[in-house]
């Protein structure tokens, strides 16, 4: 094979390494500058119909669980009779429900940069994360619609009172219910409830009645949820003045606060009633640090709840912000206005006690830290058996920051309660006056992130740039190898004619050049040994030697 024949065959090889180096010298350099891959992730993270991150936002890949723990009155007779002082409280649980959240009816409004949506929440049980089976185990509870007709019924008029407390006799209604749990939980038939919905179908429009299917369930798929889109920004990247923070609510069927707080849009409210600049726990902004803080909104709830920054961890290898709730996240003051709102008619109920009760027909229910933790001490007079423990009953909120979700880590935990007030013609419910009864609380946790959602957080930290790096450097040195290759053959064309032998029999898919040469060494060897062998095979014929000349049979 002949090298370099011409001088053309040379400057086309020069001109082809040339422009190969600078293309890859090119698009590396650009890959560096320009930074692709964040402006793929800005894309793919942003909450746009046909982006991942919307993608993951309708059927969120996060594991959710409640864990459910109930409390069994073990000693209502000897309480009742006088025998016995204080209630005996025995915890049962946990019951195990999955919390699946979809979202459906997304509307985007880009004229004032929201989503619109409305969110489903199913409840499946999880047996095997479960104590037992809720169907079939049972408790003793109080009787939450009985109670919260005696309280309200403190409040009307003398022969209102009579008359509520007369049909209570008429049905039998006792104050402690003996039922399965999955029956308090999700709804059992009362017949003071059926007749409140006879008579006062405006105020009562159930036949049956469960805790966890107030608190969760009900009003479910016929909410309509306003969401603020991260901030806009101008042409330099800057983010527009009085923008709401990304994935804020703006409003929840039309509402911007709790009207039920006395809330007032022309003042936008107080910090105690608004509903505006809350998060619902799905999404937050992917810029969160050390210094932010929020507030969660869940209708559960009745208002919401404060999380502030707590410190920064790192849970399997991902980074993540801890955020926790106040001490005193349930106390209501008449001279503070981030609370005063709970007091209803002047009136507050004791430290650690939330009133949740506009959100459910007025029943007398409130929310507390698990064991009245954190709550005035006179809470736990009454009782025994329950232990406040700060490290088994304080909440905690766990951001994962690249993206923008909660994690594994996040325990909300909260007890539901039954406020019992002054009690008239009543003599069941009178043991029972000026207590505020434990129903049940709950632990609202993530599992651990499935394997495919931890890869994408670790693709967006730093796996994605380590690719995008890899590659930039490798299109680099390519280009300055290609371009040395070129100056080889500009200025020595003899050092470089090797180098390009491989390179075109590399492109041929022959093969390698140390191989071709040596074979065509080989051939030209042999070629030398043959002519010598024929040439003295010529002179040897030629001087009439006997031993070269063929043979002849013998005549017969």
């Amino acid at each position: 094979m002949k090298l370099f024949t011409n001088k053309n065959q040379r400057n086309a090889k020069l001109l082809r390494c040339a422009a190969l180096g600078m293309t890859l010298l090119f698009f590396g350099s650009l890959i560096l500058i320009s930074d692709p891959v964040q402006s793929i992730l800005d894309v793919q993270l942003s909450l746009k119909p046909g982006t991942l991150l919307y993608l993951l936002w309708l059927d969120p890949p996060i594991d959710v669980y409640i864990n459910v723990y109930m409390f069994n009155y073990t000693n209502v007779d000897a309480f009742t009779g006088g025998t016995d002082a204080k209630l005996k409280l025995v915890e049962v649980g946990p019951y195990v429900y999955k919390e699946v959240l979809t979202n459906h009816n997304v509307t985007l409004n880009e004229a004032n940069n929201t989503i619109s949506y409305s969110p489903r929440r199913e409840y499946i049980f999880v047996p095997e994360r479960s104590v037992g089976d809720p169907k079939v185990d049972r408790i003793r509870a109080p009787n939450i619609p009985l109670m919260g007709v005696t309280t309200l019924a403190s409040s009307l008029s003398l022969f209102a009172s009579l008359g509520l407390s007369a049909v209570a006799k008429r049905l039998n209604a006792q104050p402690i219910l003996e039922m399965s749990v999955h029956e308090y939980m999700w709804g059992y038939e009362d017949q003071l409830v059926e007749l409140a919905a006879k008579f006062v179908p405006s105020w009562i429009d159930f036949a049956s009645f469960g805790i966890m299917e107030k608190l969760f369930r009900e009003g479910n798929e016929s909410n309509v949820v306003n969401m603020n889109l991260p901030e806009r920004k101008d042409k330099y990247g800057v983010k527009l003045p009085n923008s709401p923070r990304g994935y804020t609510l703006d409003s929840i069927n039309g509402e911007r606060g709790f009207s039920k707080w006395q809330y007032d849009a022309k003042s936008n409210g107080t910090m105690c009633n608004r509903i505006w600049g809350s998060h619902d726990a799905t999404l937050f902004p992917r810029d969160m640090n050390a210094q932010d803080a929020f507030y969660i909104y869940r209708r559960t709830f009745c208002r919401r709840l404060p999380m502030t920054f707590n410190t920064t961890r790192t849970r399997n290898g991902i980074d993540a912000y801890e955020f926790v709730m106040a001490p005193d996240v349930f106390d209501s003051e008449l001279g503070n206005p981030n609370s005063s709102c709970f007091c209803k008619n002047n009136r507050c109920l004791k430290k650690g006690v939330g009133s949740v009760s506009p959100c459910y027909y007025n029943i007398p229910l409130a929310i507390t830290y698990p064991h009245f933790m954190h709550g005035d001490p006179s809470l736990l007079e009454p009782f025994e058996g329950l232990k406040p423990d700060e490290s088994r009953f304080g909440s905690t909120f766990v951001v994962q920051p690249q993206l923008g979700a909660p994690m594994q880590g996040t325990h909300l935990r909260l007890q539901a309660n039954q406020v019992v007030g002054k009690v008239n013609f009543n003599s069941l419910m009178e043991p029972f006056e000026d207590m505020v009864l434990p129903l049940l609380w709950v632990d609202l946790n993530i599992d651990v992130l499935s394997f495919s959602l931890r890869m994408l957080i670790h693709g967006i930290k730093w796996g994605f740039h380590l690719l995008q790096w890899t590659a930039a450097l490798g299109m680099l040195l390519a280009g300055v190898y290609q371009l040395c290759a070129a100056l080889m053959v500009c200025f020595w064309p003899s050092a470089a004619q090797q180098q390009f032998l491989k390179v075109e029999q590399a492109e041929k898919g022959g093969r390698p050049c140390s191989l071709t040469l040596a074979a065509s060494t080989l051939r030209k060897s042999s070629a030398v040994a043959s002519l010598q062998v024929e040439q003295e095979e010529q002179h040897l014929l030629s001087d009439g030697s006997p031993s070269l000349k063929p043979k002849l049979p013998a005549e017969a």
